[in-house]
């Protein structure tokens, strides 16, 4: 919604320097305009103000209480209007002002360190959060954040641009030494509770959709907010659960010995991450944040995975 100010920063230019010359004839003088078209601009921006900001009654001009936090306001706000003109025109412009980005706390351990720097690098002020992918989306939509990292590619958003980042398979994961048998995930469903996902998260709706393709009901007992709540009861022995990699990846520093990881049956079921922005937001940060995310992924964290899960190699890929 737009907001009716009653004056731009001509106005506020003619406003200053009547404050500077003492008299509007001096004003008019100097910025070659009628004293009748200082004297309108003045009552204009009052009446938009509803304040009297100048004491017309004595000579010079003296300010009122609400003239002088008006005319320190406007002080500033022409020196920024100055500056940024400045800027553009040489080609000076080095920082955004500000950028938020909400991502999968998947993503974090692997690649939050170098995409904050990356910010520090090119923004004034920035902010990282993480949380559900469907929240991010709807945060983006309103504008609340400016870049999201997440399974949900917003497809609702026609101003959206939308760069790829990774590919992912679901994966099993159980205690540590379970034996079951020809058919192991029978023998999970059989033995153990399933350890789930928030129902309304995406990567919940996707292990759901696999559990049916795979034709298997299995009790709501255990639902838990994050993929570290969910191992740590897997390797407890009480129950199995369905995750990716990349989360897995945020446990690996102590799981292990704790839980066996395995493929699922075919057909595969993939998430797939893609950094989303508006198109018009941000410069080339949300390129280079793509662009960053996929060499990390590809130089460290995808080989630290397959090196724990070797049949991994044929069904992760970074996206292009």
């Amino acid at each position: 919604m737009s907001y009716p100010f009653g004056f731009d920063l001509r106005s506020l230019e003619v406003f200053v320097e009547v404050v500077k010359s003492g008299t509007m004839t001096a004003a008019a003088q100097r910025l070659d305009i009628s004293q009748s078209a200082i004297s309108q601009t003045l009552a204009n921006i009052e009446e938009t103000l509803e304040a009297q900001l100048i004491d017309r009654a004595v000579r010079p001009i003296q300010l009122t209480p609400d003239g002088r936090f008006f005319y320190d306001r406007s002080i500033r706000i022409l020196d920024h209007a100055r500056q940024l003109s400045r800027s553009v025109k040489t080609g000076q412009v080095q920082h955004i002002d500000r950028a938020r980005i909400a991502m999968v706390d998947s993503l974090v351990t692997a690649i939050g360190k170098p995409l904050t720097e990356l910010l520090k690098n090119q923004t004034a002020e920035w902010f990282i959060s993480t949380g559900l992918s469907h929240i991010h989306a709807q945060s983006l939509l309103s504008h609340d954040v400016d870049i999201i990292i997440s399974d949900d590619q917003v497809f609702d958003g026609n101003e959206l641009k939308r760069y790829p980042i990774l590919r992912e398979p679901l994966i099993m994961v159980c205690p540590a030494g379970f034996k079951g048998g020809d058919d192991l995930i029978m023998s999970l469903a059989s033995q153990l509770d399933f350890a789930r996902y928030p129902v309304h998260s995406l990567i919940g709706k996707s292990i759901n959709h696999k559990l049916t393709r795979l034709q298997l009901e299995l009790p709501r007992k255990l639902q838990l907010d994050n993929t570290a709540a969910i191992v740590n009861m897997v390797s407890t022995g009480l129950c199995w659960a369905i995750t990716t990699p990349l989360c897995l990846y945020q446990c690996r520093q102590w799981i292990n010995g704790l839980v066996d990881v395995h493929p699922l049956p075919a057909p595969d079921d993939f998430r797939e991450l893609t950094l989303v922005s508006r198109s018009y937001d941000l410069w080339t940060i949300p390129e280079e944040m793509a662009v960053n995310s996929r060499a990390i992924l590809k130089d460290k964290i995808v080989p630290e995975l397959i090196q724990w899960m070797p049949w991994l190699d044929a069904k992760i890929s970074i996206q292009k």
